[in-house]
C-alpha cells in the first residue's frame, strides 16, 4: 500500500464534500476490518481523523483504501500452528509527525511466534 497518498494529507485542502456522513459510514466500516487487518490500521487511524470536517482528498484516500483491500481480500491475521512459542514485540514512533497538529504517532505488535496477539497505533 502506498502510504503517501495518506501521509500527504491535510486537514482544510481540497472541496468539502456534499455530504460528510458518507464518507464518516466508510470509514467506520474500514475501521471495524482493523480487527483482522493489521496492513490497513495506519491507513485508517489517518483517514478517520478528517470525520469533523472531510474533504475530497480524504475521500480520493479512503477509496485507493478500498481498491487495496479489493485487490486481495483474502489477507488479514494469520494464525500459525507452529510450536514457536517465542514472544516478539515491535514498536515505533512518528515524533509530530502530523502536519496540522504535530501530535505523535506510535504503536506496538505482539507477536506470539509467528501470530500477532496485541498491536495497536495511536495518534
Amino acid at each position: 500500500m502506498d502510504y503517501n497518498s495518506f501521509t500527504s494529507l491535510r486537514a482544510k485542502e481540497g472541496e468539502v464534500l456534499n455530504d460528510p456522513t458518507y464518507y464518516g459510514k466508510l470509514v467506520g466500516k474500514v475501521n471495524f476490518l482493523t480487527n483482522t487487518r493489521l496492513d490497513i490500521a495506519y491507513s485508517v487511524q489517518n483517514l478517520s481523523q478528517f470525520m469533523d470536517d472531510p474533504r475530497q482528498p480524504h475521500l480520493k484516500a479512503a477509496f485507493h483504501l478500498l481498491r487495496y483491500l479489493k485487490g486481495d481480500p483474502t489477507l488479514g491475521i494469520f494464525l500459525s500452528k507452529d510450536a514457536d512459542y517465542a514472544i516478539k514485540a515491535y514498536c515505533d514512533s512518528d515524533w509530530a509527525a502530523c502536519p496540522d497538529s504535530r501530535k505523535s504517532m506510535s504503536g506496538y505488535l505482539v507477536l506470539l511466534g509467528s501470530s500477532p496477539v496485541s498491536w495497536k497505533s495511536k495518534k
